[in-house]
């Protein structure tokens, strides 16, 4: 120890003593040897001023002994970000941990930083609060938000001193930062928790001033937060810096700095200096919590519970798992359908969901890289498929890792972009190229069907290749031995040979037992089978073959090749399935194995000399026999033949059964189901109505008709949605087609509820009940918050600083008398700035902005901004600020009220609106509930939750508690209410009925606890859901302890020890909460899962038709239809359509001008084609007619006759002719009776003809003189 700690402690010893002597005289006052009287008072203060004398040197004194806790590097230099906001009040933006972030009984998705030292987790992404003022008593574990307080206190950056840091650490993955590692270290030694972080969080607020800060504010507090995770476990580490902690303690309106947290749910802590003297609490820096050796460190676990983190399972086996392109090649697609599946042997069944119409197959064998495939059918019809990597054995299901996984991403978390990732490790599969196998056979006495589908009987005797396969990679052999049918001249199939060669060399031998059973060998050695819970038969897998011991016993090796083997009347048959892959690279039959057989037994003595009996000798030698058999047989050659050949009809008609099954299941393999063409993923916003035309492509195909109040499918293929609420949907789009075989097509709906279309977050969405709908998040503008952005700006959200006063409407009263603020904010200088802008701005909730860091400031009282009234202009960095002078308050424009002489008029708000004066015009406003929406609270439509009714039942559940010793009812009811009141939702409502019972356990207690139902959707959930296991593990974690206030001890309580009495659902509850809270009628009640009941407007849900405008009076929703285009809608939901008579004028107007046009057009097209004609046709001089006529001639009026004498008698000197032989001609050709006169050629006149008697036989006209035309009508 040095020398200026040794006189550190003398002085410390001479301070005792003299505290001694005035100890000895405590009623005087007065020292010992004092002559004279002193006042209390001052003894009073001489005494204090030794205690902080005292309190300051054992201060010092422990900070030379204990080492301090360094703070973690923090600077952009060690990869930081900064945040800072140059105001009185800011937050961090939103931090969302995939593996989320146990604090308490629950598991949070976000959380945020304050500038007041405050780490808060919100409920939803939309409400950020930040309050300034921290609760005098400190935390209770009940408050609305949880958080974790580092140093919370009033903090202000606003006049630029001080920063705030952060920087996130994510470890999924086995790489570690130094940071993680100490933090890990830290954890393990002061707690001894082996630990390894997966996500962990640090924060620093450096040199952070106190409200209200000055310029060169130098009094500043530095100081860490770090919150680490590892999934199931949470911790957070607060550090403060040596010396860094500087508040002047002193000049604070409150000294009310609060350390620790509390979760919201019943956990809660406060660090152990909160309740000490500000001169320690300010100064975290030079303490230190119990456990550890260094000062300003205090470490807390934030969970309360164990749990299962799925969302930590699901990242961690994506984190491990390599990319699909490393191991899915060579995957075959799914089966179009059920019966397609049922029939390949590549697949397998396998235990599916437990939905007995769901099936589930899987590929029999894995690939080449050890991965497979799994379909998923729904009453016959592929719904969906996916590839596995890890191909798991069928005789050891419990370890079916990739269901597992499945079920982690998709099934248990609820957020669709989890099982989005999932689908990236696993891709998705149809039947998209799907070929099915191509099947060969061979029964009976043998008849044999190629792979081409050629049938025919072969007879031999011996051993023989049936059939050989080869490509790049691969080679597949199939030998058959054959024995006599008996002592016919015939022969069957008694054991076959499988050889197959990739990487390895598989060898599978199948031999007729004695009892007509199957023998089965592989690589010479006998197979034991094991039962398959998964696949239902007997099994046996070695790599590269699975054989499968059912009806028949089939091999399937690699996957890809499948043979079947089953036994019949002592014969046995073969079905062998090929890929498409051996296409034009096989044959078989090629003779009798002479070389080398895949038989471990060899052919005792092989035939040379077997001949064979061929139908058409059978024929001659009985024909009789060959037309009975021929009628038993219907027909079929290969029965006739194994009939009359071995003489057993049974045997005949059991290869007719044989071929007849064969066949049916090539056809069933090459029937495929319908195509479906479409989008899946359907969006809509609200009430929105969404159309979508899918396609079928098949033979006949048609889709099957869906009716529903919210989504209907026609026949066509025409699908419309329209939502009206956000109840679990799951509708799959079938279509069928003529061979009955139908296809599915899932469809997915993304369902935005937000107030405006704007706030939809349709990349944030999270599952409805696991069912097809996906609820969008919400973005709320402005000031709104809530699930939906329904809810109005809180005024009381952010808090009022300690006995201040806060309407729900008006938001924070007046600083307590001495102080001067807004309310929110109090400081004790009265000459300082109001730090909000204006005394009479109100309350903000602050956005999640991310974080700027300022420019250079603006000096806007420089620049002329004018504050109102005899206010004063103060610059603050990045905005300014008005105060008043000294001794002047007000809280209008200027100092002094505006309006102290007005007030609002009597009933000017309705319905429980709050009325308020502007601070400038002094005209009323009025704040209105949430369910009004114009501005005298008088015009309803906004969401409101509903009241309950007086008769809505209480949650009962009934319990059996056994006491360690004998009780009272009223000490049982105290320890089961303060137990029950613990529990995460604060629902409990009292005790009844409690009886002591005789049971032979002891002390035992029946008990009926009572919890109160209300519209929150959390609170219903819980209590139908999960009231009962939250009972038990409330009771067990205070299992053998005392309660507060009681001194009862109770034993473990077991799940079967708790009743449920009286529960609701959400149907029955329905009745109990009426839509009549402010006597509107017309409201609909809808219960969304996360929001409760909520009381809507038909408003909100298109009840006005073709753009009316709805407003919600107090008879209901009520329509103004206004006209568009030219269409006048009416009727109560403006549903009817009427063109208006203004535009049914215009319209016959517009269509009677267009007639006229065109009429006009029609006679100047007719003008001047008779223009054209007159121009171009020459006079003609004889006319043939069908009947008798006459004519008269009408001369055409001379361009010099005069308009008085149209027309003149018509005489021979008219008629221009060329001679009088032309003439004659004329009259000679046509003898036509004109007047006594004959027509020739004759100059431009009108010509009427009529009918008159049979002309004579009509002559070819001569030609006329090229000048004259002639014109009939």
């Amino acid at each position: 120890m040095g020398k200026d700690e040794i006189g550190l402690l003398r002085a410390y010893a001479k301070l005792k003593t003299g505290l001694k002597v005035w100890s000895h005289h405590p009623s005087s006052g007065l020292p010992r040897g004092s002559t004279g009287a002193a006042p209390r008072q001052q003894a009073g203060e001489c005494v204090l001023a030794i205690g902080r004398t005292e309190q300051t040197l054992m201060a010092f004194l422990f900070s030379v002994s204990v080492p301090a806790a360094w703070l973690y590097p923090f600077g952009t230099k060690e990869g930081d970000q900064e945040c800072v906001q140059r105001t009185v009040d800011f937050n961090s933006p939103l931090f969302k941990p995939e593996i989320g972030f146990p604090f308490g009984n629950s598991l949070q998705d976000a959380l945020y930083f304050t500038d007041n030292g405050q780490i808060i987790f919100p409920p939803t992404d939309n409400y950020v609060p930040s309050n300034p003022n921290p609760p005098p008593q400190g935390f209770s574990g009940q408050e609305g938000l949880p958080m974790v307080a580092a140093f919370w206190d009033d903090a202000d950056f606003s006049r630029g001193v001080g920063t705030t840091w952060y920087q996130e650490y994510s470890t999924l993955s086995s790489i570690r930062d130094p940071l993680v590692h100490d933090v890990e270290a830290k954890i393990k030694k002061y707690l001894k928790i082996p630990y390894v972080a997966k996500w962990t969080l640090k924060v620093t607020w450096e040199k952070a001033p106190a409200y209200p800060s000055q310029r060169n504010d130098t009094q500043t507090s530095t100081y860490q937060a770090v919150l680490t995770t590892d999934g199931n476990r949470s911790f957070t580490l607060l550090l403060y810096q040596d010396g860094g902690m500087r508040w002047d303690y002193t000049k604070l309106a409150a000294d009310n700095v609060l350390i620790g947290f509390s979760s919201g749910n019943g956990c809660a802590q406060n660090n152990e200096l909160t309740q000490k003297p500000a001169a320690v609490k300010y100064r975290p820096d030079q303490h230190s919590s119990a456990g550890t050796d260094v000062r300003g460190l205090w470490i807390y676990r934030l969970d309360s519970r164990s749990r299962v983190n799925y969302r930590l399972q699901c990242l961690a086996w994506l984190d491990a798992e390599p990319s699909p392109a490393a191991w899915n090649a060579r995957l075959p697609p799914c089966p179009c359908s059920w019966p397609q599946a049922e029939l390949d042997p590549r697949f397998r069944h396998s235990a599916g969901p437990a939905d007995a119409s769901m099936r589930m197959l899987r590929t029999a064998s894995p690939s080449p890289a050890g991965a497979g495939v799994r379909c998923l059918y729904r009453d016959g019809s592929l719904l969906e498929g996916w590839q596995e990597r890890a191909w798991s054995l069928p005789i050891h299901p419990a370890t079916d890792g990739e269901l597992e996984a499945f079920d982690w991403c998709c099934q248990r978390i609820g957020k669709p972009l989890f099982c989005a990732r999932f689908a990236e490790k696993r891709p998705r599969v149809g039947c998209e190229g799907y070929v099915p196998p191509t099947p060969a056979g061979a029964f009976g006495d043998p008849h044999i069907t190629t792979m081409d589908g050629l049938t025919y009987t072969f007879n031999g005797l011996g051993d023989f290749a049936l059939l050989l396969a080869r490509d790049a990679q691969t080679s597949f052999v199939l030998h058959g031995r054959t024995a006599r049918t008996g002592m016919a001249q015939a022969t069957n199939f008694v054991a076959f040979a499988a050889q197959y060669i990739s990487t390895t060399t598989t060898t599978v031998e199948w031999t007729l037992g004695s009892q007509g059973d199957i023998q089965v060998l592989l690589n010479h050695e006998t197979v034991q089978f094991s039962y398959s819970q998964d696949m239902g038969a007997q099994v046996y897998y070695s790599p590269g073959v699975l054989l499968v011991n059912a009806s028949s016993v089939m091999a399937v090796f690699d996957g890809a090749i499948a043979i079947s083997i089953s036994a019949a009347s002592r014969i046995l048959s073969v079905v062998c399935s090929l890929p498409d892959q051996y296409r034009n690279s096989t044959k078989g039959l090629l003779g009798a194995v002479g070389g080398h057989s895949l038989f471990t037994q060899p052919l005792d003595l092989p035939a040379m000399n077997f001949t064979p009996i061929f139908l058409s000798r059978l024929r001659q030698e009985d024909e009789s026999q060959y037309q009975l058999a021929a009628s038993q047989c219907c027909g079929s050659k290969a029965c006739i033949y194994d009939s009359l050949s071995t003489g057993d009809m049974a045997l005949g008609l059991a290869t007719q059964s044989f071929t007849a099954d064969f066949q049916q299941k090539k056809t069933v393999l090459n029937a495929f189901p319908p195509v479906i063409t479409g989008d899946p993923s359907l969006t809509a916003f609200r009430t929105e109505r969404v159309r979508r035309q899918y396609r079928a492509v098949g033979l006949g195909a048609h889709f099957v008709p869906h009716l529903s109040p919210e989504l209907n499918i026609s026949e066509s293929g025409t699908l419309t949605w329209e939502p009206h609420g956000t109840a679990p949907l799951t509708i799959n789009l079938e279509a069928v087609g003529s061979n009955n075989l139908s296809a599915l097509l899932q469809l997915h709906f993304t369902l935005c509820s937000c107030s405006r279309i704007q706030e939809c977050d349709y990349s944030n969405t999270v599952t409805v009940g696991g069912s097809s709908l996906q609820l969008a998040a919400c973005r709320c503008e402005g000031s709104y918050s809530g699930p939906f952005c329904q809810d109005p700006l809180d005024p009381c959200a952010q808090g009022c600083f300690p006995g201040v006063h806060c309407d729900s409407l008006a938001g924070c009263g007046p600083c307590p008398s001495g102080l001067t603020g807004d309310g929110q904010h109090c400081s004790g200088d009265k000459g300082l700035p109001w730090p909000l802008g204006h005394p009479w701005d109100p309350p903000r909730v602050l956005l999640p902005v991310p974080c700027c860091i300022a420019s250079a400031d603006i000096d806007e009282c420089a620049q002329g901004a004018a504050c109102p009234g005899n206010t004063t202009c103060t610059n603050t960095v990045g905005s300014y600020a008005c105060s008043c002078p000294a001794g002047e308050q007000g809280e209008g424009p200027g100092c002094g009220s505006a309006c102290e002489s007005r007030s609002c008029p009597t009933g000017y708000c309705s319905n429980g609106g709050h009325c308020r004066l502007h601070p400038i015009t002094c005209t009323p406003s009025c704040t209105c509930p949430p369910a009004f929406t114009d501005q005298r609270c008088l015009v309803a439509g906004g969401d409101f939750r509903p009241l309950p009714s007086a008769g809505l039942p209480r949650r009962s559940v009934g319990l059996r508690v056994r006491m360690l010793r004998n009780a009272t009812a009223e000490e049982v009811n105290g320890t089961v209410s303060a137990i029950l009141g613990s529990l995460e939702v604060k629902a409990f409502q009292c005790n009844s009925n409690i009886t002591q019972m005789t049971d032979g356990y002891g002390y035992t207690f029946a008990v009926v606890s009572e919890f109160a139902y209300d519209s929150r959707g959390t609170v219903i959930q819980f209590l139908n859901e999960e009231l009962p296991g939250a009972i038990t593990s409330a009771f067990n974690r205070h299992w053998g302890q005392r309660e507060a206030g009681t001194h009862l001890l109770f034993q473990c309580l077991h799940r079967d020890n708790i009743t449920d009495l009286v529960k609701l659902t959400v149907a029955e509850l329905r009745h109990y909460f009426p839509c009549n809270l402010y006597g509107y009628k017309g409201y609909q009640l809808h219960y969304v899962g996360t929001a409760g009941f909520v009381c809507i407007s038909p408003c909100k849900k298109g009840y006005c038709q073709h753009g009316g405008q709805c407003q919600h009076l107090p008879e209901g929703p009520t329509c103004s239809c206004l006209p568009f285009s030219v269409f006048s809608p009416a009727g109560a939901r403006c549903e009817q359509l009427a063109i208006s008579f203004t535009a049914f004028l215009s319209i016959l107007l517009v269509i009677l001008a267009l007639l006229c046009l065109s009429l006009a057009l029609v006679c100047l097209a007719s003008h001047l084609c008779r223009q054209q004609r007159r121009q171009h046709q020459g006079a003609r001089d004889t006319f043939w007619m069908p009947q008798p006529f006459s004519c008269e001639y009408i001369p055409a009026t001379p361009p010099h006759t005069s308009s008085a004498s149209p027309q003149s008698s018509l005489t021979s000197d008219h008629l221009p002719h060329s001679s009088s032989d032309n003439g004659r001609r004329a009259r000679r050709s046509h003898p036509l009776s004109l007047r006594g006169k004959t027509l020739g050629t004759a100059a431009p006149a009108y010509l009427s003809l009529s009918p008159d008697e049979d002309p004579e036989t009509p002559h070819q006209a001569s030609e006329p003189a090229p000048p004259a035309a002639l014109a009939c009508h």
